[in-house]
C-alpha cells in the first residue's frame, strides 16, 4: 500500500494555459481556470479534490494571462492554496497541451505522474485512481465518465415513423473524464512545439491502445466541466 507520505511527492500536472474562444468575454482578464464557481477559482476546487486524497505537490502549466495567476499566487490571494505544494511552470502562450506536459519533466521526480485539465471536476476517488493505474502496469489510464446527450436522440420504423424519444439521458458510450495518470514512460511519446504546433496529450492514446498500455478507470458518480456559458452555470448551480 502506498503510504500519504509518498503521494505528497508525486506531481499533478494542471493544464490550465490555454485560452477559450467559447467563453472568450469571461476570460479576457484572466484564464478560464481562474473563473468562479462557488466563489472561488475552478483551479482551487480541482486541487481540493486531488489533496483530498493525499496528493498536494501541483505543477500548474502556465501560459495564456499567465501572469494573473502568478499575481494571484503572490498577493493575499494566496492564503487559500496554502496547503498545497504549487510549482509555476511557464509553458508558452500557444503550446500545445501535450508540449505542456513535456515541458514539466523538470519537476517530475516520481515514476509515475497524475494530470488533469482546469476546467473539470468530479467526485471520483483518485487514490483508488491511481493505486488502478498501479495494478494494470500500463503506461497510461483515464478516467471513463458517462455524460447526458445534449440532443433528442429518436427512433424511427422503416416507413418514417418516430418510435421513441429521449433527450438527458447518459450516453452509451464512455468519454475521457480528464482525471488522468501516466508512468514517466508517457512522456517519451509527446513532442514538443509552439505555436498550435506540437503534441496534444490525447495523440498517443490510440497508438498505446494498440499496445494494450492504455486503461479506463470507470467512474459513474458526479462529473462536471464547462466549455461554454451554460456548462459553467450548471456548475455553479
Amino acid at each position: 500500500m502506498t503510504s500519504k507520505a509518498s503521494l505528497s511527492d508525486v506531481p499533478v500536472i494542471i493544464l490550465c494555459g490555454g485560452g477559450s474562444s467559447r467563453i472568450r468575454d469571461l476570460t479576457l482578464d484572466k484564464p478560464k481556470a481562474m473563473l468562479e464557481v462557488g466563489g472561488m477559482p475552478i483551479l482551487w476546487h480541482i486541487m481540493k479534490i486531488y489533496s483530498h486524497y493525499g496528493f498536494n505537490k501541483f505543477v500548474l502549466t502556465l501560459g495564456y494571462q499567465g501572469d494573473y495567476i502568478r499575481d494571484y499566487f503572490e498577493s493575499e490571494q494566496k492564503v487559500f492554496f496554502r496547503d498545497f505544494n504549487v510549482i509555476l511552470a511557464e509553458t508558452g502562450l500557444n503550446t500545445a497541451n501535450g508540449a505542456r506536459v513535456l515541458r514539466c519533466k523538470p519537476y517530475i521526480d516520481s515514476d509515475v505522474f497524475l494530470c488533469t485539465y482546469g476546467d473539470g471536476v468530479s467526485d471520483v476517488d483518485i487514490f483508488r485512481l491511481y493505486s488502478f493505474h498501479l495494478r494494470k502496469g500500463v503506461i497510461g489510464t483515464i478516467t471513463g465518465v458517462r455524460v447526458n446527450h445534449n440532443f433528442g436522440i429518436i427512433k424511427k420504423s422503416k416507413n418514417g415513423l418516430l418510435l421513441s424519444y429521449r433527450k438527458g439521458h447518459p450516453m452509451e458510450n464512455l468519454i475521457n473524464g480528464g482525471f488522468m495518470v501516466f508512468s514517466k514512460e508517457y512522456l517519451k511519446y509527446l513532442h514538443d512545439g509552439d505555436e498550435g504546433a506540437g503534441s496534444e496529450i490525447e495523440e498517443p492514446f490510440g497508438l498505446l491502445a494498440k499496445k494494450r498500455q492504455m486503461a479506463v478507470y470507470y467512474h459513474p458518480g458526479f462529473w462536471g466541466a464547462f466549455d461554454t456559458f451554460k456548462d459553467l452555470a450548471k456548475l455553479k448551480n
